[in-house]
């Protein structure tokens, strides 16, 4: 057999429910759609009723929505936990672990119950399945019935659109749930989260990425269509932020005669920007680089440095003089004049575009930014962004192409999540006329280890 030939296994995702509805409520669209691309997909049903009559009308209710999905009735099992008694012991661990071992499944992807849920059952399904699984990452679905939204923080959306019908399909034949089946305020709770991330129809998940499950995050970044928890989830995890900003400089012959602030304009749009789509607390803090106690953040935390080394003292300190750099915003003293991008793998100077206005200011029309992220080197298992313009306006692009959807899915083309390499420079222009934000392509660098 060639290289060619060789087949590769199919990757595989099991969705586990406390009863035999919860699955389709949470994440229908979801299974219709990986069965689609070409996932091997199961489900379990962990519990059933204590009448046995209703709990066979049950399984054969799931099994049914189950065709409508798109996964095969030999991809459906049940466990028989005593309905409104599940609990995770030893005992039902073990029971479930048995059952996946003869049925020799063993799933890329899990999808279950998210905790915050005020039914006994739900939560623990959740339990069980994070202690059944290891080394495995988890999405976290809501059952809206019983959901405890406030506590809800999904990180990962995912377009169903094409799947809307199988849904409702496979909801309508629940039919001994019929009275108990929202299927308005399902819509309404996914379309809620779609319009707050600027997508269309989604179902929403929370992350529990155990020990060990780090080489599988590319699994639920492939499948997450919100480019902007993409690129931030990766990063940051559940760590929060530490933007150190600049501050200004004074200058003896000043040159220059525009709008300040423009770094803390971005640095706001940054933080609007968390506020809005980070469904947890805003992990965005925000320092001075003139209180030396930050020093010490860049040993223990996630770090944005924002502003070039001509007005941020840990810039300047420390950020300069990190290995395989090629991009740095160079300055001639005193005065901090002649500022400029210096790139060292060509010896390029780039250097921002001004015009004359029609009172004869001198007025930038095109600003350039070093947009800069990588492992943090001083603590590799933090993450360090740097948002470092010629001018204000520059650093205020950098922050923008952070922000925004259509920007962040330019960036996500060229980095590999996890970081695969120690990071990336690249230069952002900005057109503040038009104020037009663009990633110049051809300026891509991969910081090597």
């Amino acid at each position: 057999m060639t290289s060619k030939d060789t087949v590769y296994p199919r990757l595989s995702a099991l969705f586990v429910g406390a009863h035999p509805d919860d699955i389709e409520i949470g994440s229908a669209g979801t299974i219709a759609k990986l069965v689609q691309i070409g996932w091997d997909v199961h489900c379990c049903v962990l519990t059933s009723e204590q009448d046995t009559k209703i709990a066979q009308t049950r399984e054969n209710e799931a099994r049914e929505a189950g065709r409508i999905l798109g996964v095969p009735s030999g991809n459906i099992f049940f466990m028989h936990f005593p309905d409104s008694f599940l609990e995770t012991t030893g005992e039902t661990v073990g029971r479930f672990r048995e059952v996946l071992h003869d049925r020799k499944l063993n799933p890329d992807l899990i999808f279950t119950h998210t905790e915050a849920d005020s039914h006994n059952d739900h939560r623990a399904a959740y339990s069980l399945v994070v202690a059944a699984f290891r080394k495995k990452p988890i999405l976290n679905f809501a059952t809206v019935n019983s959901l405890i939204r406030s506590n809800f923080k999904p990180q990962v959306f995912i377009e169903t659109a094409d799947y809307l019908e199988a849904k409702k399909r496979a909801l309508m034949l629940h039919k001994s749930q019929s009275t108990r089946i929202d299927a308005d305020a399902i819509t309404a709770l996914n379309d809620n989260f779609a319009k707050k991330v600027g997508l269309g129809s989604i179902e929403p998940f929370e992350v529990t990425l155990q020990e060990g499950s780090e080489d599988l995050l590319y699994l639920i970044l492939g499948l997450n269509d919100s480019p902007f928890h993409n690129f931030w989830y990766p990063l940051l995890r559940e760590q929060s932020l530490y933007i150190v900003h600049s501050v200004p400089v004074y200058r003896n012959d000043k040159k220059y005669d525009w709008p300040a602030f423009k770094e803390q304009e971005g640095i706001e749009l940054f933080y609007e920007t968390f506020s809005r789509l980070w469904y947890d607390s805003n992990p965005v803090r925000s320092k001075s680089s003139e209180n030396h106690a930050v020093d010490e953040l860049l040993h223990t935390s996630n770090i944005l440095l924002s502003g070039s080394g001509v007005s941020n003292r840990l810039t300047r300190d420390h950020f300069e003089h990190f290995k395989g750099l090629r991009y740095h915003v160079n300055y001639a003293m005193p005065d901090y004049q002649n500022l400029s991008i210096y790139d060292d793998a060509t010896g390029r100077t780039i250097t921002a575009q001004y015009y004359k206005d029609k009172t004869g200011t001198v007025m930038p029309g095109i600003d350039y930014g070093i947009l800069t992220i990588l492992k943090n080197p001083l603590n590799e298992r933090r993450n360090l962004i740097g948002c470092m313009g010629i001018h204000g306006f520059g650093t205020l692009a950098c922050f923008r192409a952070i922000s925004s959807h259509i920007h962040i899915s330019k960036l996500l083309s060229f980095i590999d999540f996890p970081l695969q390499h120690t990071g990336y420079q690249v230069i952002v222009e900005y057109d503040i006329q038009q104020e037009k934000v663009d990633i110049i392509e051809d300026s891509w660098h991969v910081i090597q280890k």
